[in-house]
């Protein structure tokens, strides 16, 4: 299992790298950064999305968060909004502009990612989907706190070092 741990770390830092920040370089487009984008991506998945949905999924602190959704007002790309249910709750939309971005990122990689699997074979194709569908699955439903996540990890990577 060790071996394999090593490898699925590495197949997956290989996946982010050409699938993410690595195209993009410091700045994606529209001079938008890479936690920026991370942030756009949420906004554009959730029908709900508050500050703290935001910081959880691209992994900062609330105050990170804050920052980023400031700057990506600024650009006009997202706007805060006062949640119809709780008026103490901030949440986030994207505008036209982020809409029409996220969309044009998203065409993007879709494009590329089409390219790859049009060159492997159908069933392996299916394999792929099968096997990262259970994977995300799983680590949803692990109820792991991050600590007990980071001991994990490192235990796995010790003989590595």
């Amino acid at each position: 299992m060790k071996e394999q741990v090593k490898q699925i770390i590495g197949l997956l830092e290989d996946i982010i790298y050409n699938f993410s920040a690595h195209d993009m370089g410091d700045n994606c487009c529209e001079n938008i950064s890479h936690g920026e984008f991370r942030a756009l991506r949420v906004i554009s998945r959730m029908k709900r999305c508050t500050m703290q949905d935001i910081a959880k999924n691209i992994a900062v602190t609330k105050s990170g968060a804050t920052r980023i959704i400031s700057r990506l007002g600024e650009k006009k790309l997202a706007r805060r909004i006062t949640d119809k249910n709780d008026g103490r709750v901030c949440c986030v939309q994207l505008s036209k502009n982020g809409k029409s971005l996220i969309s044009k990122l998203v065409e993007k990689s879709a494009g590329k990612m089409a390219t790859i699997l049009a060159a492997m074979k159908p069933d392996m194709r299916q394999i792929l989907l099968i096997g990262l569908k259970t994977f995300v699955e799983t680590s949803h439903n692990e109820n792991i706190n991050d600590n007990t996540l980071k001991k994990s990890f490192k235990k796995s990577l010790k003989p590595y070092k």
